[in-house]
């Protein structure tokens, strides 16, 4: 009975050391850091500040460290070389090194000098930032042009001769969340999300009035609809950023001349270049 007793202390003891338990990093200047390290590396540590461990990572360069203290006791001193912890705080080289690099910023603005829709071939621009600390969910905003180059061609009674049809333009904005499931900082990131799209601009059209008359009219077009992205980045450095793009969707209104036509498709894709910041 007195031995159970005994264990009682010793137990709270032990989940008082465990919750309080925390790494230190003394620097030559006489400071004390209390961490939770992340890495080491050749050249700097990476670490979190115990008292707010879902925050930001920092990092310290290692030549103004005089020593780590680990919370089970065991120690890191750069002062003498002697290193007895090699454990999972330790990476490879190459990797730390890499991860010192690659500091991925949450913004990114990118071009996309070909973007496609069901309209025809265009032009893009989008702007996509992390919303979560781990960026795995993005608010994302792309504005698109695209033309019909082709719109083929029809025969006019009235000059007798078949003659181009014009080239109809459509301007987008689809404003959606992307959702990474292993985040988008990395060198190959995968994303999916949905997106709403909004249209405007015109359709033309050969065809006869009620008097029967023939005419060629142009008429404006409007669109609103949504769409789910596909979306493969690739980021060959911390700030420069390519992409692949493809999404397919259909209309809740599709508006031409002010008549709704009914539920059509939307597709919209394309290859981005961009700059995260």
């Amino acid at each position: 009975m007195k031995f159970r007793y005994f264990l009682i202390p010793l137990f709270i003891l032990a989940i008082c050391n465990a919750a309080f338990a925390q790494d230190k990093i003394y620097k030559k200047n006489g400071d004390v850091i209390d961490a939770k390290i992340k890495s080491v590396g050749v050249k700097t540590i990476t670490y979190l500040r115990f008292d707010n461990q879902s925050g930001p990572e920092y990092t310290i360069i290692k030549n103004e460290v005089a020593k780590i203290v680990y919370q089970n006791g065991s120690e890191d001193d750069f002062a003498t070389g002697r290193s007895p912890r090699r454990s999972r705080h330790r990476q490879d080289d190459t990797d730390v090194e890499a991860t010192a690099k690659m500091k991925y910023k949450p913004n990114l603005l990118s071009l996309a000098p070909l973007q496609f829709s069901e309209n025809g071939i265009g032009i893009g621009l989008s702007y996509e930032r992390a919303l979560d600390s781990k960026s795995i969910i993005a608010f994302y905003l792309p504005v698109a042009a695209t033309f019909n180059l082709n719109n083929g061609t029809y025969f006019n009674p009235n000059t007798n001769s078949y003659q181009n049809g014009k080239t109809d333009g459509m301007f987008y904005a689809m404003p959606g969340i992307k959702v990474y499931p292993t985040g988008n900082t990395g060198m190959v990131r995968y994303a999916i999300g949905p997106s709403l799209v909004v249209g405007s601009g015109q359709s033309s059209s050969a065809g006869y009035d009620i008097n029967n008359n023939f005419v060629y009219q142009t008429q404006t077009h409007t669109v609103l609809g949504m769409i789910i992205n596909n979306s493969l980045n690739i980021n060959p450095s911390s700030h420069v950023y390519l992409g692949l793009e493809f999404g397919l969707g259909f209309t809740y209104l599709n508006r031409i001349g002010g008549l709704n036509q009914g539920t059509e498709a939307l597709v919209q894709g394309g290859f981005k270049i961009g700059f995260r910041f």
